[in-house]
């Protein structure tokens, strides 16, 4: 998949307002992972059914970045969100993490989007192999 055009349209799915209330309820109550739960709707809405065993491995390639980049950013992000009102220039470095914070989204996506081509490509030689 085109990361570009995936990440199109997850921004697109993540827009209709009920939808993203859903699936951050889901991420607070759960902890899910909204990005690749965007993402397999985008995959899913091209025709590609993946397994849960599929699912896992994609969640596992993506599951240090997010950890070590995507989360600690979204965390500071909230964490300065209170001290907007004291301090001055709070509101101006939230709105720069936030941006960081959405380039490490986006980047996952891209991330994804390789995993994908790699599985399509192992599972196509998979079963070519296999007969």
């Amino acid at each position: 998949m085109n990361s570009e055009q995936t990440w199109k349209e997850i921004c697109e799915r993540y827009a209709d307002h009920e939808h993203a209330a859903a699936l951050l309820q889901r991420q607070e109550q759960q902890g899910m992972d909204v990005v690749l739960e965007l993402f397999w709707e985008c995959a899913q809405a091209r025709g590609y059914r993946l397994s849960e065993q599929a699912r896992q491995e994609a969640a596992a390639f993506v599951s240090d970045w997010r950890a070590q980049v995507l989360l600690p950013l979204r965390q500071l992000r909230r964490g300065m969100k209170p001290m907007e009102a004291r301090v001055l220039e709070a509101a101006e470095i939230r709105a720069q993490v936030q941006g960081a914070e959405l380039l490490a989204e986006r980047t996952q996506v891209r991330l994804l989007c390789e995993w994908l081509d790699t599985h399509l490509a192992r599972s196509t030689t998979d079963y070519a192999v296999g007969g």
